[in-house]
């Protein structure tokens, strides 16, 4: 057993003198350490039992030495091993830079104390997707745990510190399934972690910060486990994998958690009903339509949440009721009331499609080809005037009137008017995003993609002819 004042040494001869304890878990405990050479304190982090895979991947991570992102930039905020510690008998550590968390905090933490704004928010969850993102492409690794003692944030600057990271490796090697709750159904049934099980734990950590709740933690999931008399941990092959249920899913209430007397549920009802849309999209694409272990690879990319974090935080706006920084929606993420901003938005024009000449400047049609998830591609032709219904366009897509192909004489141009009850993604040509919110209407040019359910269901403009 290790002591205050006991010397450890690494495998590059480097003597330490263990401080103090700062923490301990189930396997391992985390001293502060002084090297006796320098005086520079780091963090030591003691494993009671010699784990094959995890001492692989410290290996893994000690080379590396730190993660670049594609563009060259260092992720210095992903804290890696730097040396290894042997022991006698079977324990074994590693040394790792020692972080000051003064000014930062965790997820539970920050409900209870300093809670972000959504301009820290968007900060937070877009800078965790990056490291995924490099984590993914640049590396071929995946993160495999998320929780919520892992990922440090400061509230106020929405920097993160990510420090306890021996779980992150190569696919191919098994080391944790993860921590109960944030594991992807798969993960509860038995599979090991991918890149894709790691897309749906970012959901889970993004859910959780905007609401207080867990996606799945409802009337269900409590009532299943005290008629069959388990645990939550124990269940989570049915509760979280099986028979998963969001509860906030559109076509399923069995789960809800609408009309709930409990009191942090009621909370986590208040907050839901502010979140923007494109989050609650991405919500409902990771855990309802693609929520199966066949539809993992559907799930929302690292990239779609890097993307929809700047375009939230570049609407954010200042509450004059609170003078919190909040979402450019109806109501503050904060006190719920009516936005009432200082100064007026600038709308962000979607730009201008390109101009309709020469002969097909006077011709009324358009073709999509479309897209859906599952389903054979196929070519669609409309003409000025027609209406169609969401069914008629694609399996995955609800009954009811979705679009209306309309002209314009005095621009000579085609567009198309929103007639559903959500707001579709413009992808233009150049890759240029937009939104259309229900009623509006969007110039037609080619090239361009509408998304309508993100991950399931696209439309994508090819020409006007």
């Amino acid at each position: 057993m290790l002591k205050k004042g006991q010397i450890i040494t690494d495998e590059n001869g480097t003597a330490y003198t263990l401080v103090k304890k700062l923490g301990a878990g189930g396997q391992a405990v985390v001293w502060k350490v002084r090297d006796n050479r320098s005086g520079i304190h780091y963090a030591y982090k003691h494993y009671r039992h010699n784990t094959r895979n995890v001492r692989s991947n410290i290996e893994d991570l000690k080379n590396i030495g730190f993660f670049k992102d594609k563009d060259g930039k260092k992720l210095d905020y992903v804290i890696l091993p730097t040396a290894i510690v042997e022991d006698d008998g079977d324990a074994f550590g590693y040394i790792m830079e020692l972080v000051d968390l003064k000014d930062f905090t965790t997820l539970p933490k920050a409900w209870c104390g300093e809670y972000p704004d959504a301009k820290v928010i968007c900060r937070i969850l877009g800078s965790l997707a990056h490291v995924f993102e490099t984590l993914h492409t640049s590396y071929g690794m995946c993160y495999k745990d998320v929780n919520e003692g892992n990922i440090f944030f400061n509230p106020k600057t929405g920097e993160i510190r990510i420090i306890d990271n021996d779980n992150i490796g190569y696919a191919s090697k098994f080391t944790i399934k993860g921590t109960s709750r944030y594991m992807a159904p798969e993960i509860c049934l038995g599979e090991k972690p991918t890149h894709n099980s790691d897309r749906f734990s970012l959901a889970v950590y993004a859910f959780r910060l905007l609401t207080g709740g867990y996606p799945f933690d409802g009337p269900y999931t409590e009532r299943y486990c005290r008629e069959h008399n388990m645990l939550a941990k124990d269940a989570a092959p049915v509760i979280y994998g099986s028979d998963a249920r969001f509860i906030w899913n559109p076509a399923d209430t069995s789960n809800s958690i609408e009309n709930s007397t409990d009191p942090r549920q009621k909370g986590q009802v208040v907050y839901w009903k502010r979140i923007p849309q494109p989050f609650k999209d991405l919500f409902i694409s990771t855990f309802v339509t693609n929520l199966k272990p066949d539809r993992r690879a559907e799930r929302p990319t690292n990239s779609e949440w890097i993307d929809t974090c700047r375009q939230l935080e570049a609407e954010t706006v200042v509450c004059r009721h609170c003078g919190t920084v909040t979402f450019g929606t109806d109501v503050c993420f904060e006190c719920g009331k009516k936005i009432r901003r200082k100064t007026a938005p600038k709308p962000t024009p979607a730009p201008a499609p390109a101009p309709v000449t020469g002969p097909t400047a006077h011709r009324r049609s358009v073709t999509f080809r479309v897209l859906s998830a599952g389903e054979a591609k196929k070519e669609i032709r409309l003409n000025v005037a027609d209406t169609r219904s969401g069914s008629t366009i694609s399996k995955n897509l609800p009954d009811g009137e979705l679009f209306r192909i309309l002209y314009s004489k005095k621009q000579k141009k085609l567009g198309i008017r929103n007639l559903s009850s959500s707001a579709w993604t413009i992808v233009h040509a150049d890759k240029t995003k937009a939104t259309c919110a229900p009623g509006d209407v969007q110039a037609l040019e080619e090239g361009m993609m509408i998304r309508i359910i993100p991950k399931t269901a696209q439309l994508n403009v090819l020409k006007i002819d």
